[in-house]
């Protein structure tokens, strides 16, 4: 079985689910090898607005916070060369822990409209070779939007196969689904909750990408583009700097099947 580093090698249509303008950035140094080095195309699908994240005195001007971040998501598809879609589904506001439980994160996003359709009508038009998400189960952060923005994009998969499903097109499998893990040790060591599947391969951020800079370089710098929650991105640009490998599970959504509504225990 080829691994996400050679099919990009070869050619894809690579699509990543999130659920927050900036969530790109874990999987930066792929999405730049995708869509600049190998001038893939390359759809970003970001199911909220982020209207819940930090919102800086400094650079607030009247704008809702929401706005103001699908601006900046928009400049950074245009930093990859990408074609991107967001939707308006609700973020959960800061702090963490006062976040609703995920199941009824889940249920306030369906009461909107089911994100499985809306992630198969994505599907069925831009006919990606390769899906690329978090893992279902912590999302990276533990965050437990990401975890639903894994649930709903493989459930999205299984829609968009489906050809009896009420999606707009013509049904389409995709042949390629990974979910990116936290799986570094040196960040279980700061206190970050690492996803707990196991790996299936490895990707190679600090490879060439463009102008004599690694993907990871890249990518790091398209995260500036984040103004309004450049603390994070302050973080993530650190990271970067010491993490070599992406960590990825090839998964089969067919098979591997994580209930969006499942219920959790509470926080």
């Amino acid at each position: 079985m080829e691994t996400l580093d050679r099919l990009i090698d070869q050619g894809v249509r690579l699509l990543w689910v999130a659920a927050h303008p900036d969530d790109e950035s874990f999987s930066a140094g792929i999405l730049a090898k995708q869509s600049l080095r190998c001038q893939g195309p390359l759809h970003l699908l970001v199911l909220t607005e982020g209207e819940g994240g930090a919102y800086p005195k400094k650079l607030r001007d009247g704008r809702p916070l929401g706005q103001v971040r699908r601006a900046e998501m928009e400049s950074v598809a245009r930093g990859y060369h990408a074609t991107l879609e967001m939707e308006r589904y609700f973020n959960a506001p800061l702090p963490v822990d006062s976040f609703p439980p995920r199941d009824e994160i889940a249920r306030r996003w369906a009461e909107r409209s089911d994100p499985a359709l809306r992630v198969a009508a994505t599907i069925r038009r831009f006919r990606p070779d390769v899906l690329l998400t978090f893992a279902p189960q912590n999302g990276a952060t533990g965050h437990p939007e990401h975890q639903l923005a894994a649930r709903f994009a493989t459930a999205g998969v299984r829609v968009a196969a489906e050809p009896a499903a009420d999606v707009e097109g013509a049904p389409h499998r995709v042949a390629n689904v990974y979910y990116l893990l936290l799986r570094h040790k040196a960040l279980g060591r700061l206190g970050m909750h690492l996803d707990p599947l196991e790996p299936t391969e490895t990707f190679d951020a600090r490879q060439a990408c463009v102008d004599g800079q690694s993907c990871a370089r890249v990518g790091a710098e398209l995260t500036r583009l984040h103004r309004t929650q450049n603390g994070d991105m302050r973080m993530m640009r650190l990271v970067m700097r010491f993490v070599k490998l992406a960590y990825l599970r090839r998964v089969d959504p067919f098979t591997e099947i994580e209930d969006p509504f499942e219920e959790v225990a509470a926080r």
